[in-house]
């Protein structure tokens, strides 16, 4: 059985709640007032009631949970029993192999993997539960990842000052200039581009929401000082309105209209290069399509990449931009 992630919120408040050995037999409106202060929200007695049932089915808690007359409460009778100690089924351990199996077929070696790989396998052997060496060694699934890409090894630690908030500096080498330099960021997320991972932060010397790629990074160290929080709009249009990771300076969000052969016309029907995308098709079988983006290195090389079976009709600086090929 299904368990949403509110009912599970739910019951965790039922569950400590009768766990408490200083507030025993707790009513419904003991509970109901808990979630409301632990939650934020304050489900109906009907909904309390229900969440109790479903606890006790074996499927869901198999909770040895018990309405006692006397005390017009409700208590466990087992005061060991707790739902954060509910052993895994044999279709959770199925699930879970399954999950980790995709995640390696996913991730071959790369470090963001690694991490999740890891951490389910230590559940697993808590279970004494592993794969079969012929499940480990076949691949099903092939991914354009390849062994001994750079960057990797500061993952966990740029994942980290994302997700606590926390300034890092760190030495970016330039692969144009051929030179480093110390930079200090303000790190927001990682994000992952044509199987190349970013760290997308605000940065000190720029005064604004830049993009570094992690193999251009070098020894990022925690500092001690105050984080600089970004606005979140901004960052949504940063990292969404746009192709690519790395947007063409003093380019603004803009209308790009091009125009596809019927060679490729379908390829970009079915995978369209952003959300905003909207086609018009020609009786020829050719395709007019617009875009709403922040304009891009990224893009532009993808318009090239098709030579002549792609022309940018607007706007005008960008249809220069590729004009050579046509």
């Amino acid at each position: 059985m299904g368990i949403s992630k509110s009912a599970y919120s739910r019951y965790r408040v039922i569950d400590s709640m009768l766990r408490n050995k200083y507030k025993k037999y707790p009513t419904l409106l003991d509970i109901q007032d808990a979630c409301e202060r632990h939650l934020d929200l304050t489900p109906s007695k009907d909904t309390l009631e229900k969440d109790i049932r479903d606890m006790k089915k074996a499927d869901v808690c198999d909770a040895p949970i018990v309405y006692c007359r006397k005390n017009k409460g409700y208590y466990y009778t087992n005061p060991n029993y707790s739902i954060n100690s509910i052993p895994l089924t044999d279709n959770d351990i199925s699930s879970i192999k399954e999950a980790l199996d995709l995640i390696k077929n996913l991730g071959g070696g790369n470090r963001v993997n690694e991490r999740f790989s890891e951490a389910i396998q230590k559940i697993l052997v808590a279970y004494k539960e592993e794969f079969p060496d012929s499940d480990t060694k076949r691949k099903i699934i092939l991914t354009d990842y390849v062994e001994g890409a750079k960057g990797y090894e500061n993952f966990n630690t740029l994942f980290k000052a994302c997700k606590n908030q926390y300034p890092v500096s760190f030495s970016h080498y330039s692969y144009n200039n051929r030179e480093f330099k110390a930079i200090i960021v303000h790190p927001i997320l990682l994000k992952e581009f044509e199987n190349r991972w970013y760290l997308v932060g605000y940065s000190e010397s720029h005064k604004s929401i830049r993009t570094f790629g992690l193999d251009r990074i070098y020894e990022p160290l925690q500092l001690k000082r105050k984080y600089i929080v970004s606005d979140e709009k901004e960052v949504e249009s940063y990292c969404n309105d746009i192709y690519g990771v790395y947007p063409i300076e003093n380019q603004p969000k803009q209308l790009i209209t091009f125009l596809t052969s019927i060679k490729i016309t379908n390829y970009f029907e079915a995978y369209p290069i952003h959300s905003s995308q909207k086609p018009e098709k020609n009786e020829s079988g050719s395709s007019f399509f617009t875009i709403d983006l922040v304009p891009s290195m990224e893009l532009i090389r993808l318009f090239r990449s098709y030579g002549k079976n792609l022309e940018v009709i607007n706007p005008q600086w960008l249809r220069e931009q590729t004009k050579t090929l046509l």
